[in-house]
């Protein structure tokens, strides 16, 4: 390990404490460790908890985890994962791409498993080299290739798009691959894509001091660095009067219009179900990655505001519908 003995114990005995747990204190207890890198990761977390307390693992009583409650990145996210790892714990979960990426590289060579839910691209993320066999310590979930029928559903919703503007962080390969989607289909649509390259904090506020005026929607991908900043982004876009679509359910619920993807409590319960297979013995690089279930949500009072009716048959098709606040 990178670090010396007793940083180890330092970071360890500063992990246990700040994180709000303790060690096992029977050998029938497990020890596993959380961590993500964005906000919303802390739904996964939650649903992953939730799925582990219905698979039977009682935080507490079967199970401790070791848990910052916030999301980590960069120095912090790798001291949490190597106290982890200097602390022997069962397994670790991790939520978000960065965060996925993170637990390979500290990981790989310490026989603790890591359960992903999600990592975007596995193979892309350089995490794995086959989805069916992954090989290594990590498995988990991944999100299901859906950014096309998302595209696909934007014009659904308002067939007089024609420039779509798509945000993203070109060294996030979980924004990467989203772009690499839907690129190849938009000409077919009859659309342009207008693609955004923000790979800092400053460059979305850039982008959002000099927002295009000749765009008709805008189209979120799964990215931490944009995404941390859908509150301003929704609100320009909104100003401008135009709809905007999410990779996930929780875009919906900040404002976007529109969203065809995973529900972030979802996916880290379908992930505990992996880990569960891997805590009664199954080895990691032989259990497939899985699909998120992908579900199309709607809001009403987001559209609304922008003057865009919905279709009904677009309605009649929505898992999700939010008609107010």
């Amino acid at each position: 390990m990178a670090i010396d003995r007793r940083r180890s114990l330092f970071v360890i005995a500063v992990a246990l404490v700040l994180f709000g747990c303790s060690t096992a204190t029977t050998e029938n207890v497990l020890s596993i460790g959380l961590v993500t890198n964005n906000v919303n990761g802390l739904r996964n977390v939650e649903g992953f908890q939730a799925g582990m307390a219905e698979l039977g693992y009682e935080a507490g009583t079967d199970v401790e985890y070791i848990f910052a409650n916030e999301p980590l990145s960069g120095d912090r996210l790798d001291e949490a994962l190597e106290a982890m790892v200097e602390a022997d714990v069962d397994l670790i979960f991790t939520a978000g791409t960065p965060t996925g990426v993170a637990a390979h590289r500290i990981t790989r060579d310490s026989g603790i498993p890591v359960v992903f839910g999600v990592i975007a691209d596995p193979i892309r993320a350089g995490v794995m080299e086959d989805l069916t066999a992954p090989g290594g310590n990590m498995t988990g979930v991944k999100l299901g290739e859906d950014q096309s029928r998302r595209l696909q559903w934007l014009i659904e919703i308002d067939a007089t798009i024609r420039r779509v503007l798509v945000p993203f962080n070109p060294d996030d390969t979980a924004a990467s691959s989203a772009v690499s989607q839907i690129e190849s289909l938009a000409p077919g649509l009859g659309l342009d894509l207008v693609l955004a390259p923000a790979a800092s904090d400053q460059a979305v506020t850039d982008l959002l001091a000099a927002f295009p005026a000749d765009v008709d929607a805008m189209f979120l991908v799964p990215d931490s660095v944009v995404n941390a900043r859908l509150a301003d982004l929704i609100r320009v876009a909104t100003a401008a009067g135009l709809p905007t679509s999410g990779p996930s359910i929780a875009q919906v619920e900040g404002g976007a219009v529109m969203s065809y993807g995973f529900v972030h409590h979802e996916a880290g319960v379908q992930a505990a179900s992996i880990a569960v297979q891997i805590l009664n013995g199954a080895d990691p690089g032989s259990v497939p990655v899985q699909n998120t279930e992908s579900f199309l949500a709607i809001n009403l009072a987001a559209a609304q505001e922008i003057g865009l009716e919905i279709p009904d048959d677009v309605l009649r098709q929505a898992d999700v519908v939010i008609r107010g606040g």
